[in-house]
């Protein structure tokens, strides 16, 4: 039998605590080649796109894919969860809010092993649902002494803010991201914005960067110039960066940036790669974070029982 979860059932199920360990426990697997990732692959028509990732996490005995629709109506997102042994596919389930979750994911992850220390002051770049996961994860790996937030539309700042206050963070919002960055030390992008907007000029303070908004070559958030700052770069997956990656790729562009500058989370976790200088963390989103994070709220719901089930044959 297949368990079918709605979004609904997901947000009811998930907590960012065990989503950053999952998702952490799947990096360190793949360091040892006990999890395989797959880049996304998409088939685009005008106005549309069918996007499609997926991986195997044989630590788990499981393996995944997530297939969403891009168009000019929004995205939808599913997933579907697979014992590894016999083949059975053993969940179906909305994947918009573990997408949400696995993301802030991991940035707490990257920030984790990037950021070293325990306390941090946070500039957040976004105001919506995203946003919202970037600062619940980061509050998982460190205390956060403050949030500083910006976005174009100054009614989603202030609301945003509200938001994070009833959290009990200490919060508020900023008229530009110079003064989002200003005093901060850890700053996480996690916006639609197809043209850059972090300046390397405004970024003094700042210590580690993550940068989760874009994966598309034609979209970033951070110029060139704010790239050229950093000493260290580590994606989630090398392969799919170069393609997606468009804040480094237009650093490229501009002479900045070179790839064989960049690691992969896996080595960071691992410890294999060790961090120096300021860090900066490119998200993308791969495969193995949502089958980690899946399985997760898959085990979840069977111990919590009352979900419907589907014979698929």
């Amino acid at each position: 039998m297949t368990l079918v979860l709605s979004e609904g059932d997901v947000q009811g199920l998930v907590e960012m605590k065990e989503v950053v360990t999952a998702v952490e426990e799947a990096f360190s697997r793949q360091a040892s080649s006990n999890a395989v990732n797959s880049p996304r692959t998409r088939s685009a028509v005008p106005g549309s796109s069918l996007n499609v990732m997926h991986a195997s996490l044989p630590y788990l005995g499981r393996a995944g894919v997530k297939s969403y629709i891009t168009s000019k109506a929004g995205s939808r997102f599913v997933f579907i969860l697979f014992d590894l042994t016999d083949g059975t596919p053993l969940a179906v389930m909305g994947a918009d809010v573990l997408g949400r979750n696995r993301t802030g994911a991991a940035s707490a992850v990257a920030t984790k092993h990037l950021f070293l220390q325990k306390d941090l002051s946070l500039a957040v770049f976004g105001s919506g649902w995203q946003a919202l996961t970037q600062v619940l994860a980061l509050g998982v790996v460190a205390s956060i002494r403050e949030v500083k937030i910006w976005s174009p539309t100054p009614t989603h700042v202030e609301k945003f803010a509200v938001e994070l206050r009833g959290h009990g963070l200490r919060a508020r919002a900023s008229a530009s991201p110079r003064q989002a960055l200003a005093g901060t030390e850890v700053a996480s992008a996690i916006t639609s914005s197809k043209d850059g907007f972090i300046d390397g000029a405004d970024i003094s303070s700042v210590r580690h960067l993550n940068l989760c908004g874009s994966n598309s070559p034609r979209r970033a958030e951070a110029l060139p110039s704010a790239v050229s700052r950093f000493q260290t770069f580590v994606v989630d997956d090398l392969v799919q960066a170069k393609y997606e990656a468009g804040d480094l790729i237009q650093a490229e562009a501009a002479g900045v940036f070179e790839w064989h500058r960049a690691t992969e989370l896996k080595d960071v976790v691992s410890r294999k790669a060790k961090p120096e200088g300021r860090t900066l963390f490119k998200s993308h989103g791969a495969a193995i974070e949502d089958v980690a994070a899946a399985s997760l709220i898959y085990d979840k719901a069977l111990k919590a029982g009352g979900f419907p089930e589907v014979d698929l044959g």
